[in-house]
């Protein structure tokens, strides 16, 4: 009896020794290389806006079309590309030492402290080139032209440029309008300023002014007409006009602005 129960306990200890033994062996394991991280997917790149046109891009744009005009070739596929692009014209004005036009002068009177600007719309139906059909389908035009073409940049010319007096072609930004729209809408025809401003702030290289909208095409599909004229071709850019401003060109300060069509 003492033998049997002798052997049931060396049995159960042998059982418990060989568990024991399980739980401690440590487990195997393989050199496995971690999972590389997933890529990111791409995401759709978001399209900015294009950047405004300004003076220089539109002197040589109505150029281009000046150009194609004058060798009989046909620029419309290039002139698609215009339609509805933004841009912002700055049209110098009062510079000192120049000879003020009449149209486009200031003048500051330092009793009363007063700041007085005018700026005409310049471009009316009587002077767009009667070579061109623009006014065609068209009952009125309202457009600015830029002065000294030449000029590249918006600025005062030195004394001895602005003596100068040379043959150059007539480049405009103008809005035409049919009898179907808006008389209410239009751009003014004329700017008149008067602000107080301190005597500090008298400019010292003219004023801008700032026209901003955007190119639109006309009847005939273009956006940029241009034409023999009596003395020089002339080039119309046609646009839908939002937005004029007279600036202070060294300070940048906005000293008036129409925006009401």
């Amino acid at each position: 009896m003492v033998h049997r129960r002798f052997i049931l306990l060396a049995a159960m200890v042998s059982v418990l020794a060989a568990a024991g033994c399980g739980r401690n062996e440590p487990a195997v394991t393989q050199n496995r290389p971690a999972p590389a991280p997933a890529k990111p997917k791409p995401q759709p790149a978001i399209p900015l806006p294009e950047p405004k046109l300004e003076r220089e891009q539109l002197i040589f744009t109505a150029l281009r079309a000046m150009s194609a005009v004058a060798l009989g070739r046909d620029d419309s596929a290039a002139q698609k590309q215009l339609k509805g692009r933004e841009f912002e014209l700055r049209l110098r004005f009062g510079c000192p030492g120049v000879p003020a036009a009449k149209a486009r002068s200031w003048s500051y009177d330092e009793k009363q402290h007063a700041l007085r600007a005018h700026f005409d719309a310049d471009l009316s139906a009587e002077s767009v080139p009667s070579s061109d059909l623009l006014l065609r389908g068209y009952e009125g035009v309202v457009g600015f032209t830029i002065a000294r073409p030449l000029l590249l940049s918006p600025g005062c010319p030195t004394p001895e440029f602005a003596a100068v007096s040379a043959t150059e072609p007539t480049i405009a930004v103008a809005q035409l309008f049919t009898s179907q729209e808006s008389r209410v809408q239009r751009p003014e025809k004329a700017y008149d300023l008067t602000k107080v401003i301190a005597d500090s702030e008298k400019p010292t290289q003219g004023l801008d002014l700032v026209i901003s909208g955007r190119f639109h095409e006309l009847s005939d599909g273009r956006v940029v007409h241009c034409a023999a004229n009596d003395g020089p071709p002339a080039c119309i850019l046609a646009a839908k006009l939002d937005r004029v401003a007279i600036e202070n060109p060294v300070t940048g300060t906005v000293l008036g602005e129409w925006s009401q069509w």
